[in-house]
């Protein structure tokens, strides 16, 4: 009897899932067979290793750039990039350098985004604003004459015409909030213009150089060496030997792997 109840129940239930099915077939069928055929293309392209490079590539694409970009008039284009330097700092705001110990490394150090594949000329002339004091104005001109040392880049003092390269060293005043930990004492970077007309194609660099003039920890030539470093090129490095390590390690020399980016962007045009 029990045997007989189970399997009367068992036929009612089948019953019960046919006619939920053929009053649903216009929705439920659809869905069947796109799952089925996701399903088989999924297990082609593990078999293949096609899945996991499909999904390296929207990894990748995910990264963007902290550049602006905008068009100019013509067949002109115009690049921005700006970075900044920090410094680690106790409650008045002096900056603090924790002893570590790191290895220097041979590979160049990066090189901003908007530098890439552009082929540039080595000379710069640069100029000081007006309200740039003589203690920032001592510091930058001791950054220059760092890079001069390398003979990859030559800066002047002047006033740059037409399509030359230029370096504009300046300050701003900026304030951290209370309680911060660390302290922004500069930003730079390079703005590249881009022309292609019948004699080729033709890139130079309006950059600029700004020291935080809040700050009397940021009218260093260390700091005057990082932020140039932006301006000509230089993005930040990971590495603590480099002057363009993000945070303020005192430094203000040049690591071979600064001197490898420096001419892997002005020895192109060499």
């Amino acid at each position: 009897m029990l045997k007989n109840l189970i399997r009367g129940l068992k036929a009612l239930c089948l019953i019960g899932l046919v006619i939920f099915g053929w009053r649903h077939y216009d929705t439920l069928a659809p869905r069947a067979v796109a799952l089925y055929q996701t399903s088989q293309k999924n297990l082609a392209a593990a078999l293949s290793g096609d899945l996991s490079s499909h999904l390296l590539d929207a990894d990748e694409t995910s990264e963007t750039a902290d550049s602006t970009t905008t068009q100019s008039s013509g067949d002109s284009t115009n690049n921005s990039s700006a970075s900044s330097m920090t410094s680690t700092s106790n409650a008045s705001e002096s900056s603090s350098v924790a002893a570590s110990s790191s290895t220097s490394t041979t590979d160049a150090t990066p090189i901003e985004s908007i530098v890439q594949n552009t082929t540039l000329k080595k000379t710069y002339y640069y100029t000081f604003s007006s309200n740039l004091p003589k203690a920032a104005r001592l510091v930058f001109k001791e950054a220059v004459a760092t890079y001069n040392q390398t003979g990859l880049v030559h800066l002047v003092a002047g006033k740059a015409s037409g399509t030359q390269n230029s370096v504009t060293f300046s300050m701003y005043h900026k304030k951290m909030s209370a309680g911060s930990t660390s302290v922004e004492l500069g930003h730079g970077g390079p703005d590249i213009t881009k022309q292609i007309s019948w004699r080729g194609t033709q890139y130079w660099n309006n950059a600029t150089a700004s020291l935080n003039g809040s700050y009397s920890s940021a009218f260093s030539k260390s700091v005057a060496v990082h932020e140039l470093g932006h301006a000509l090129g230089l993005d930040h490095s990971t590495s603590k030997e480099s002057v363009m390590y993000p945070i303020s390690q005192g430094k203000s020399s040049l690591s071979s792997a600064d001197i490898a980016a420096l001419r892997t962007i002005y020895q192109k045009n060499a």
